[in-house]
C-alpha cells in the first residue's frame, strides 16, 4: 500500500523505432529572445528581438549572444518553449525531464515531456495566470531523416504506478532537404 504514495523514477520516453537525437539548446534571455518561427534548416529564417531596445536581432546581435550558434549541414532549427509546468483544468505538472527522437516509419521528430507520479496523490492547482518560460531555439540533428517532410509533435508523458497517460500534440512540420 506505502507504494501506492511513491512515484516510479521518471525516465527518458521511447517510441517503438525511435532513434534518440541530440539536442543543442540556445536559451532566450533578459538579451536576446527567440521569436517563435516555422522550423527550418536555415538559422537565418530564425527570428529573434532585443526586449530592452523592441528590435529584431541582426547577424552581429546573434553572435555576440549566442557565440556558439552557427549554420551547421544536416541540422534543424526550432523554437520550442520547453516543457509547459501545467496542463488543463488548471493542474500543475512539474515535468522531469525530456528527450528528443525521431521515429521513422511515421517521419515524426518527437519531443517527449515525462514526469513519473505516484498512483494516489493529491492535485496541486494554479488558478488565475500563469506565464510561460521563455523560448529556446533547439539545433536537432537531421543525418537520420533524409530529405522530405516531417511532423514535429511534442509527446506529454506523465507515468503513474498502474497505466501512463500520453498526450501528443503536433507543433509543426518541416521540411527536410
Amino acid at each position: 500500500m506505502a507504494d501506492a504514495f511513491v512515484a516510479p523514477p521518471a525516465h527518458d520516453v521511447h517510441s517503438p523505432g525511435g532513434i534518440p537525437l541530440k539536442a543543442t539548446f540556445f536559451e532566450s534571455d533578459q538579451n536576446a529572445a527567440w521569436d517563435p518561427t516555422r522550423p527550418s534548416q536555415y538559422l537565418a529564417d530564425m527570428k529573434c528581438r532585443v526586449p530592452d531596445r523592441g528590435t529584431t536581432c541582426d547577424a552581429s546581435v546573434v553572435a555576440t549572444y549566442f557565440p556558439n550558434l552557427t549554420q551547421t549541414p544536416h541540422t534543424l532549427y526550432l523554437v520550442w518553449p520547453h516543457c509547459t509546468d501545467w496542463s488543463g483544468a488548471g493542474e500543475i505538472t512539474p515535468w522531469g525531464g525530456y528527450n528528443f527522437e525521431y521515429v521513422p516509419s511515421t517521419r515524426e521528430l518527437v519531443i517527449h515531456c515525462y514526469r513519473a507520479k505516484a498512483w494516489l496523490y493529491a492535485h496541486q492547482y494554479l488558478y488565475g495566470v500563469a506565464g510561460t518560460g521563455r523560448w529556446a531555439l533547439v539545433a536537432v540533428s537531421t543525418t537520420r531523416m533524409g530529405s522530405g517532410t516531417i511532423t514535429i509533435l511534442e509527446d506529454d508523458h506523465l507515468e503513474h504506478l498502474v497505466g501512463d497517460q500520453t498526450d501528443e500534440y503536433q507543433l509543426a512540420t518541416a521540411t527536410i532537404s
